[in-house]
């Protein structure tokens, strides 16, 4: 077996204030390495989804289009508002995510269900930490996430919309970070497959790309809706005709689970590094 902790990390934890304020600063590192190693193919993803004229061409179509018509820079366009704002909102999820599961581990019985493994090696209180950690995610990421949908389809924001399709913000954000922090949680505890980086790597990624095909219906409701397409109170019935049928939903999931399994595997990597170094420099 190979430890006791959270998904997160191995190291002993301290009291949920200070597994949240560690958790800030972690999870800012995540968020760096998640957008820098994942933007150009979530670039690509955004466009197959909305914008006319790539909505209806393959991931390497795109690329080509967009490299021979816009050149490297386009790969990054929009990469301002989700770098900082992946630093702060992947911060607070970290953050409140370890706040809950440290508040659960310190303030229940050992025997309360909460902490036993009820289905395959999960414990109630991972959903639960996530599902909190998921709401607060979704009230900061909203607002960039639009911010960085409409940079990257070359549209203008504007600060009365960004709150815009905030409903599937949240329950996609829900649904991703379940079975992710579930099954990170069951590796750590069950498994040695965490004990070093590229462990966390490929466990990782595997189960971001997992979570992401399942969820990725909800990933193209919610850019749709953020980016007000075909219009800003589109029905569901018209975004689905827009798409072309239900198959439409899973437009762009090629790039985009790519996209997910590598800059969630990358940010896992340096998140763990940076959980280590927090605990040798005596912060825990």
């Amino acid at each position: 077996m190979a430890s006791s902790g959270s998904m997160t990390h191995n190291e002993k934890r301290g009291s949920a204030w200070r597994e949240a304020q560690l958790g800030l600063f972690t999870g800012s590192i995540y968020g760096a390495t998640h957008t820098i190693t994942g933007h150009p193919l979530d670039t690509i993803k955004s466009k197959m989804q909305i914008q006319t004229g790539y909505n209806h061409s393959s991931a390497w179509e795109v690329a080509k289009r967009m490299y021979k018509t816009e050149g490297l820079i386009s790969f990054y366009r929009g990469c301002i508002p989700p770098l900082w704002g992946s630093m702060v909102y992947r911060g607070i999820m970290i953050s409140s995510y370890e706040y809950a599961f440290t508040w659960l581990e310190k303030h229940t019985e050992e025997s309360s269900i909460v902490k036993q493994d009820v289905f395959l090696g999960i414990r109630p209180m991972v959903p639960m930490a996530s599902v909190f950690s998921a709401v607060v995610r979704g009230c900061l990421e909203s607002p960039i996430e639009y911010a960085k949908v409409m940079g990257q389809t070359g549209q203008k924001w504007q600060f009365k919309d960004i709150y815009r399709g905030f409903p599937f913000q949240i329950v996609r954000t829900t649904a991703l970070l379940i079975p992710i922090f579930t099954s990170l949680d069951v590796a750590r505890r069950k498994t040695t497959w965490l004990s070093t980086l590229p462990g966390n790597f490929a466990v990782t990624a595997l189960s971001s790309a997992f979570a992401f095909v399942f969820c990725w219906p909800l990933e193209t409701l919610k850019n749709l809706a953020q980016s007000g397409t075909p219009h800003a109170n589109a029905t569901f019935s018209e975004r689905l005709a827009y798409l072309g049928g239900p198959l439409g939903l899973y437009r762009g999931m090629g790039p985009g689970v790519l996209a997910g399994a590598i800059r969630n595997g990358c940010g896992m990597m340096s998140m763990v590094y940076a959980q280590t170094w927090a605990t040798q420099l005596g912060l825990r």
